[in-house]
């Protein structure tokens, strides 16, 4: 709750048995020593780091199998993060399997292309060889043979040469087709071989290996929950960090019913759990505008609070380590305050109830800085002036 301190010179007058029991309890107006301050808590971070995120995948996401110990000092290039294997092991043994296959299927298609060229070629030596066979025995004398057979073999010689001449052809076109159906599976067995090769650079790349020394810090999500071994991670996804430590931040959390009045530049005193009888002093440097939860399963909302911190301990500055904090929401000044109690409003005005002769005056007031106890008068009532606890109009 808002600690509101005062020097409490208002008097609170119970107006005797008889009197109580005819008139409401009154108070008196005073200046009074007034400030307001409010309850935080948070940790410490690094204004500066760098980002450790999951390794990029085709494959979605990666389950962690082994971190290494949080706040533990790295050097460049030891392993801080390992993921499990198994799922690319086992599409890596698929494709290893696929490739054989169509390894196979490409040599089976080969033998069978060759032998059909084989035969088609032992044809077009056979043609080749009765064609020039006829030609060179061809006779063309009409006194050894007839006419009829002089053009009998005129036509096996056209025929034969006809034959060759689609033979070629369709030598021609076999081999265009068995190209075609070669690259094809080809381009099949390169396919396998680009997965193949991209799933082992995934196996490559299964560990994460720190990019420089530094403190190791892993990352909260939403919820406040940090990395840890066994659960599944993202492309991308930030998992740690190594900050730099000699700039440190607070981020503090302060209930959204409490969050009353903050604002940049307000003063803040901070205690670390680890060493509460020394206080750190800052300013407020940024206020979140929405709440949000910090806590999975807690319904209450926070607000967030960076603060700078004016004096930096190398020694006792960790990230992630544990503050109390107060935020000097108003500084203490001399003020006329009433509790809230007294205070009414209608209309959009306030108003309080004045005693003045035994009587109760209904009084419009303009309030300035407002706590969930009290509010400072800004005018409408005098100094040492008597205002009713309860609604003298509901009563």
């Amino acid at each position: 709750m808002i600690r509101v301190m005062m020097t409490i010179l208002g008097v609170l007058l119970l107006l005797g048995c008889s009197e109580a029991q005819k008139k409401p309890l009154l108070y008196q107006v005073k200046e009074q020593q007034f400030f307001i301050e409010v309850p935080a808590q948070g940790e410490l971070f690094a204004a500066k780091s760098t980002v450790i995120s999951a390794p990029r995948s085709r494959y979605g996401a990666q389950t962690i199998a082994w971190l290494a110990p949080e706040f533990t000092q790295v050097k460049a290039g030891e392993v801080i993060a390992k993921f499990d294997a198994e799922n690319l092991v086992r599409q890596s043994e698929s494709k290893k399997h696929d490739l054989t296959l169509s390894g196979e299927d490409v040599r089976q298609k080969q033998a069978e292309l060759d032998v059909s060229l084989s035969a088609l070629n032992k044809d077009i030596v056979i043609v080749e060889e009765e064609k020039t066979f006829s030609n060179k025995y061809q006779i063309n004398d009409e006194s050894i043979l007839s006419k009829l057979e002089i053009l009998e073999a005129m036509q096996d010689g056209e025929y034969l040469a006809t034959k060759q001449g689609y033979l070629q052809w369709k030598e021609a076109s076999f081999s265009e087709t068995a190209s075609g159906e070669m690259e094809l599976l080809s381009m099949k067995v390169n396919q396998h071989q680009t997965k193949l090769d991209t799933i082992n650079d995934g196996l490559q790349k299964l560990e994460l290996k720190a990019p420089h020394d530094g403190l190791l810090v892993y990352s909260a999500n939403w919820r406040g929950e940090k990395t840890k071994a066994g659960q599944s991670a993202w492309a991308g996804q930030k998992l740690a960090e190594l900050p730099d430590s000699s700039m440190m931040k607070s981020k503090l959390f302060v209930k959204e019913k409490e969050a009353i009045g903050l604002a940049v530049g307000q003063k803040v005193n901070m205690r670390l759990n680890a060493a509460s009888s020394k206080v750190f002093e800052g300013n407020v440097e940024s206020v979140a505008r929405f709440p949000q939860s910090i806590r999975r399963g807690d319904p209450q909302k926070y607000i967030e609070v960076i603060v700078n911190i004016e004096t930096q301990d190398p020694q006792l500055f960790v990230p992630g380590r544990k503050l109390n904090a107060t935020i000097n929401v108003l500084p203490e000044q001399k003020q006329l305050i009433v509790p809230l109690q007294a205070v009414f409003s209608e209309d959009n005005q306030y108003f309080v109830f004045l005693y003045i002769d035994d009587e109760f005056v209904k009084s419009p007031v303009e309030l300035g800085q407002i706590s969930q106890s009290h509010a400072v008068i800004v005018n409408g009532v005098a100094p040492d002036s008597f205002v009713s606890l309860i609604n003298k109009e509901a009563s």
